[in-house]
């Protein structure tokens, strides 16, 4: 079979990882022709894996997503002459890990397949939130082409007349919901070679959902789904509690599949916010109490800082739990010499503690493994002892229960390579629950700052703060390092960067908790939750499920805004507006910024510029755009004389 491969590629840093390098190797067993189109001007690092694999490869601007790629590709990359000397036309793009098993497999079973078009998946029809219907479709991301449809004179009009789409909810709604039914109405077959009916329905369509995105362990195990999309793994939604399919597919690829996991590791470390990779891969671990002996002796290093006398008792406590002649030293770093004295009393008859009155972290670089923490305040001098003794416990009880618990810690290190960094729960009792929610406290510009200055590849963004702002914590030495090129000035700001110090060297970072602390945790926590929705809903009515309480919140909150005003402007049109719409009515207009491509309608109401709006002071306008572009806009607002606005929460 004469196949031709087109691999689309697009990565923010310009870096191409090695889990591309196996996607490319494994198509050049079943293709005759491989071509790597880049949307992105140039590749930083990683052209020699491209030059291994591809036979051509094409550098453009990221205009119109991958439907964009493909089409500069068949219509002026390579030219419909050459593309019709192939037989068979491979559309992949690099949203996907794998494949699980050989590629030859795939094409061997869909071989027998007598269609015109075939994917890896499809999504049933189903009912969108708006209540439009979207038929049955093949989901795009790959897509293998045959002679009779290839050969048409229809598949070049489509790709011809295709737009550079804008957003990349215009290339999902309008090509890959449209490009099946589109080619099917013209008699051209399909078939996909995952098997999803299992979870489809024919009556209730409004529950057909995207499986790929929500049970992807059960369909790479069941469903004859040999991929793992990276997309999926940046979902953080409440609406769906499917987190643990994520960690049951990456064991299952681990346990039970050729592919190496690492190569899924080494980009999600890199390209995704380590807020959301815990929250995904709910990196949170339960140490067991039971008695644990280390496999391998570890160069450990365990550094309490003391600031408080009266601490030192309950510290001394934590101490003598372990063995008299313990593998484990504890440094006591104290500037105050009446603290050092209280624990040099205690040491001369236990030889396990080390005084100093300084320690620079970044001497501990050489240790393999390194525990910081903090003693607290447990008097009643500034509030309730009680309140500095639960503070205290939170921290200490998660990261140095005790030798079994120490070394149930650095067990989880030996077993999982990736781990750098993890951390006792946030406080959540008290004063400190008022800090939950808090993010980053008005210090993310100094902290973005510190990071851009010192060289940290690691996403951070205003919408996602750090998941555990900590100066307690368990942490592998080598990250240390990073601390090298941070500013005595900028110490204050490391509770923030410890999780990012960690990314930046190829780390995940988590959450760590006894057993006993987290079974009271979790008693705590679903007491905070039932008491806080039993208040939501005497406030706004009853709701089922998450989104039906943001909703009700949301509805409510417009609702206020709105009536202030007798014309109503919802400034975006792209997936926020159609996300966000049906909270309001009486929509004079859509507003984009001057310049801005725009068509003349948004679900039949009218676009037009921001400079177009007569006496825009008179109206209340409802910022229908993410954080980022909200920040970018409402000074455009301020000058037109738009003073109140409402920024939808995203």
């Amino acid at each position: 079979m004469k196949r031709l491969g087109i691999y689309l590629i697009y990565d923010e840093e310009k870096i191409i990882d090695s889990f591309i390098g196996y996607m490319l190797r494994e198509l050049k067993t079943c293709i005759e022709h491989l071509v790597v189109v880049c949307n992105m001007p140039e590749v930083l690092h990683g052209t020699d894996i491209l030059e291994k694999h591809a036979d051509e490869i094409f550098y453009r601007e990221n205009l119109g997503f991958d439907a964009g790629g493909f089409k500069a590709a068949l219509n002026d990359l390579l030219g419909w002459k050459k593309i019709l000397q192939y037989e068979e036309l491979l559309l992949i793009n690099d949203s996907m890990f794998g494949p699980f098993c050989p590629m030859k497999d795939i094409f061997s079973k869909m071989d027998k397949k007598p269609v015109d078009f075939w994917g890896i998946i499809k999504h049933k029809e189903f009912i969108r939130q708006d209540k439009k219907y979207v038929a049955e479709h093949i989901q795009t991301f790959f897509l293998c082409i045959r002679f009779r449809m290839l050969h048409s004179i229809y598949f070049r009009e489509y790709w011809e007349k295709l737009p550079y789409y804008k957003t990349f909810g215009e290339v999902v709604w309008e090509h890959e919901t449209k490009f099946t039914n589109y080619f099917g109405n013209l008699g051209y077959t399909y078939e996909v070679l995952a098997d999803t009916e299992a979870n489809n329905s024919k009556t209730n369509l409004e529950n057909n959902f995207s499986q790929y995105a929500l049970i992807s362990h059960e369909l790479i195990k069941k469903r004859n789904f040999p991929f793992l999309k990276k997309q999926q793994i940046a979902y953080n939604t409440l609406s769906q509690q499917t987190q643990e399919n994520l960690f049951q597919a990456l064991r299952y690829i681990d346990k039970n599949t050729d592919y190496d996991v690492n190569f899924i590791w080494e980009n999600i470390i890199r390209t995704l916010n380590m807020a959301d990779l815990q929250r995904s891969l709910h990196l949170q671990y339960i140490i067991p109490s039971q008695k644990k002996e280390l496999a391998v002796k570890r160069n450990i290093a365990i550094v309490v800082f003391a600031k408080y006398k009266e601490a030192a008792e309950y510290i001394l406590e934590y101490v003598d739990c372990l063995e008299q002649k313990s593998v484990f030293s504890v440094q006591i770093i104290s500037e105050q010499n009446e603290i050092l004295e209280i624990y040099k009393a205690h040491s001369l008859n236990k030889n396990r503690l080390i005084l100093k009155k300084r320690c620079d972290l970044t001497e501990l670089c050489r240790y393999d493994l390194v525990c910081v923490l903090h003693d607290a305040d447990v008097t009643s001098d500034v509030k309730p002892s009680y309140d500095g003794k639960s503070y205290f416990y939170c921290i200490w009880e998660n990261l140095f229960r005790d030798k079994n618990h120490i070394s149930g810690i650095i067990e989880k290190f030996e077993q999982e390579e990736r781990l750098g960094f993890l951390a006792p729960p946030e406080p959540n009792f008290a004063e400190y629950f008022g800090n939950l929610g808090c993010g980053w406290n008005k210090r993310y510009e100094k902290i973005k700052d510190i990071v851009k200055r010192i060289g940290l590849h690691c996403p951070i963004s205003e919408e996602n703060p750090p998941f555990r702002i900590t100066d307690n914590f368990w942490i592998r030495g080598g990250i240390l390092k990073c601390l090298k090129k941070v500013r005595i000035e900028e110490y204050p700001y490391l509770p923030y960067l410890w999780s990012y110090f960690a990314q930046h060297m190829g780390y995940y970072s988590g959450i760590v908790e006894s057993t006993d602390y987290a079974a009271m945790n979790e008693v705590n926590m679903q007491y905070y939750l039932k008491q806080i929705i039993r208040q939501i809903k005497s406030e706004y009515g009853n709701f089922k499920s998450f989104d039906g309480m943001e909703a009700k919140i949301l509805s409510r909150a417009l609702k206020v805004f709105c009536e202030k005003y007798s014309r109503i402007l919802m400034y975006g049109a792209g997936d926020y507006a159609q996300k966000y719409k049906r909270f309001l009515t009486n929509v004079e207009a859509c507003i984009v910024s001057d310049g801005e491509r725009r068509t003349d309608f948004f679900e039949e109401i009218p676009i037009l510029y921001l400079s177009e709006i007569s006496n825009p002071e008179e109206c209340g306008v409802v910022l229908c755009l993410n954080k980022k572009n909200q920040k970018q806009v409402i000074p455009f607002l301020e000058q037109y004389g738009i003073k109140d606005y409402f920024c939808i929460p995203c």
